[in-house]
């Protein structure tokens, strides 16, 4: 019983040690994204009315809104919100390129 229990200690611990910290996204990288998207329906307002989602192609709706950084982000739909928000400072400095 013993042995079982330092061999999970152990196991722990090694996992531990293998985690690899989460790579940081350049912070200009992501407002650069913010300012494309705030763009790309023609108006610059801190408002995202196309679906950062879908690549700035669908419309967005309110209903679907992520607040971040100042900024409000229509989505067009709640999986779409979801999906976004898993990794969003990679998913907004994304929006840049």
């Amino acid at each position: 019983m013993t042995i079982l229990l330092l061999t999970a200690l152990l196991a722990c611990g090694a996992q531990a040690d293998d985690a690899q910290p989460a790579p940081t996204v350049d912070p200009a990288k992501i407002e650069q994204g913010l300012k494309h998207a705030d763009l790309a329906d023609g108006t610059e307002d801190k408002t995202v009315h196309k679906c950062a989602g879908c690549a700035l192609n669908m419309d967005g709706s309110a209903e679907h809104t992520i607040d971040t950084k100042g900024y409000k982000l229509h989505m067009c739909s709640s999986m779409c919100k979801l999906n976004f928000e898993k990794d969003l400072d990679k998913k907004l400095a994304d929006l840049a390129n």
